[in-house]
């Protein structure tokens, strides 16, 4: 008990130093990318919060001046003067202020929305691999995403509103406590009940979005899906354009069934807060009528009474901006924990180094296995291989035999789970990740098909050319040329209109289109472009028409010279050009040799041989119905 006690106590300490926190983050951004616009919103704020107990002030000391004037018959402009001037003062900085405040809570919120965006990308490609097999990984970037210029701009109104919201309140509270006290402390009573009822509702309905997340991504799933191209063409053949929609109602359904579940549940205590405050107003109007005939003169009396109206305004604007203060500051605790992640580093005690040219020992996996993260199994266990210099090593297996993994771990991808991998007698873990990975070159299964020119995409190899030469049909740079001539990707890039500066992709107007088999040779000459030691060709010929594919084959011995090179392909006859072939099963390695001895010793890869030769030698059965 004594334990729930103290913790009760505490929590309030806990969430003051936590919205500090949160506070502080965005001040400092501001501070750092808007300071002129962040200053000026701030002076903004306090001039807009000040005119309205002004208002007041001014309306009171109209009509009492306007009433004395009445009763001794005096002329009353040299005292009315002063009442009008403030009062016009107060009512021009109020109409400025909502057209400034937008202007500057957008421009800063836009900025600062550039930036923020910037940061997540930039701690994105930062994370180690394993962090983007983790469920929790979308969830955080979905939610950090939503940090971006519109909620910025949303928090910067939000707080310049509650700003000046909390400076008038705090005026008019004044006026109300010489008017009598009990009004003052009512008033303040119910303005803190009502921001304390929106804190929770915030809370309340922010813990449910949170974690209603993965039903969230499920509906945008398939509205993309519904919705994109690549997939418009399969969802027409096969008639699943109505289970999609049937899909994306479904999940559409449960978010918004747990969603309305929360907001009946936080209807209640927001009608009774309401409810408090009519009884409370109802009250201060009773006694502002009952005082009329004493202390209270006429002009206070009619200026109390608008101010009152006022006050029930900015009591629910109190309310509401606390609550989406809350909110909004609640998004950026889950961009701090985004951008808190772990990046990857090296060791710590290791520099950038240099490695021999070419490597001497080559390449050991020392009892490696290796489990992805939430997996039942490991997708490799107690791997032991040797890759020598210039050797080129054929995996081969069925799907998730562990080929791809492999490669992964070999390009410092990811980091075993158990053992080690050594590169010339250094462990992998100990050498500097940009060090290794400008020893290593690949063409993956997904490989990226960038939305900018011909050029381009093969430059992206070696960004460096990028700024080195424009990329066009006169001036192209002879190492992008010649990676080009290599992949076979040249043949088609003269039929280009614009040679290697044509557009690639839907995305722009005068943007072109390339067939499977002709993104797949730009990726391959996007790898031979680097100037690696290592180079891993996942299923490189799988979108390549037959001539091409034989085009690539003989050409792999010459291209792959001097290089320790890995070939992944269920295509067995391609692992007949490495020297050595490693066939995977279950995530281990269960046969290694050159192609004739696995031939002869009649075991897995055998088996898997003859039965693609035979598709090619034998007559298939048919049957005539």
């Amino acid at each position: 008990m004594q334990f729930m006690i103290s913790t009760w106590l505490m929590e309030p300490f806990v969430l003051l130093r936590a919205t500090t926190a949160r506070i502080a983050f965005v001040i400092g951004l501001v501070i750092k990318e808007v300071p002129v616009a962040g200053f000026l919103l701030a002076v903004q704020s306090l001039a807009s919060g000040a005119t309205i107990p002004l208002v007041v002030w001014a309306i009171s000391g109209l009509i009492d001046t306007l009433q004395g004037s009445v009763a001794d018959r005096s002329d009353a402009w040299s005292a009315i003067v002063p009442w009008l001037l403030v009062l016009l003062a107060a009512l021009a900085v109020r109409s400025l202020d909502g057209a400034l405040g937008d202007f500057l809570s957008q421009q800063t919120g836009l900025r600062l929305g550039a930036v923020v965006q910037h940061m997540v990308c930039e701690k994105a490609i930062s994370l180690p691999l394993r962090t983007f097999e983790q469920e929790d990984y979308y969830t955080k970037l979905e939610v950090a995403g939503k940090a971006d210029g519109s909620n910025l701009s949303s928090f910067l109104e939000n707080v310049s509103w509650l700003v000046a919201s909390l400076i008038g309140a705090v005026g008019l509270m004044a006026l109300y406590f010489r008017a009598h006290w009990l009004i003052g402390i009512a008033l303040v009573a119910v303005m803190g009940l009502r921001a304390v009822v929106q804190s929770y509702i915030e809370n309340s309905f922010l813990e449910v979005s949170y974690q209603n997340s993965p039903r969230r991504r499920e509906m945008v799933y398939w509205s993309r899906l519904l919705t994109s191209r690549d997939a418009s063409s399969e969802l027409r053949l096969t008639a699943l354009a109505d289970h999609a929609l049937l899909r994306r109602r479904g999940a559409f359904r449960r978010f918004l069934r747990e969603i309305m579940a929360a907001q009946r549940r936080m209807g209640v205590p927001d009608l009774a807060s309401v409810a408090v405050q009519e009884v409370v107003t109802l009250v201060i109007v009773f006694i502002l009528l009952i005082a009329l005939g004493g202390s209270i003169s006429l002009g206070s009396m009619v200026a109390l009474l608008y101010g009152l109206s006022r006050f029930r305004n900015l009591t629910d604007s109190i309310s509401a901006a606390l609550g989406n203060v809350y909110s909004d500051l609640q998004y950026v605790e889950y961009l701090r924990e985004f951008l808190a992640q772990e990046a990857e580093a090296p060791a710590p005690q290791i520099a950038e180094q240099t490695l021999h040219r070419p490597l001497r020992e080559g390449i050991q996996f020392h009892e490696v296995s290796f489990t992805y993260p939430g997996a039942k199994r490991p997708a490799l266990s107690g791997i032991d291989l040797s890759l020598r210099p210039g050797e080129r090593i054929a995996l081969v297996g069925e799907n998730g035999a562990g080929k791809t993994t492999l490669v992964r771990l070999l390009l410092g991808l990811y980091r075993p789970t158990r053992g080690t991998i050594t590169v010339d007698g250094m462990d992998l873990a100990a050498i500097h990740p940009d060090t290794w990975r400008r020893e290593a070159t690949a063409v993956f299964q997904d490989f990226v098909r960038y939305p900018t020119t011909v050029g381009e995409n093969i430059a992206y190899g070696d960004p460096s050319l990028l700024a080195a030469a424009a990329q066009n049909s006169e001036n192209t740079h002879l190492r992008v040329a010649v990676a080009a001539a290599q992949s076979g990707a040249a043949t088609f890039i003269a039929d280009l209109p614009a040679g290697y500066a044509t557009k690639l992709g839907k995305e722009w107007s005068d943007g072109m289109e390339l067939s499977s088999g002709q993104w797949q040779r730009l990726a391959l000459a996007r790898a031979y472009l680097r100037d690696a030691q290592i180079i891993a060709l996942d299923e490189p010929t799988a979108a390549l028409d037959p001539r091409v594919e034989v085009e690539f084959y003989r050409q792999f011995t010459r291209i792959t010279a001097e290089r320790t090179a890995v070939l992944v392909s269920h295509r067995l006859g391609a692992a007949r050009l490495a020297d050595r072939i490693v066939v995977l099963a279950d995530g281990r390695i269960v046969e290694e040799g050159d192609h004739e001895a696995l031939l002869r010793r009649d075991g897995v890869y055998a088996r898997m041989y003859n039965l693609q030769a035979r598709w090619y030698t034998d007559t298939p059965n048919t049957e005539q119905g």
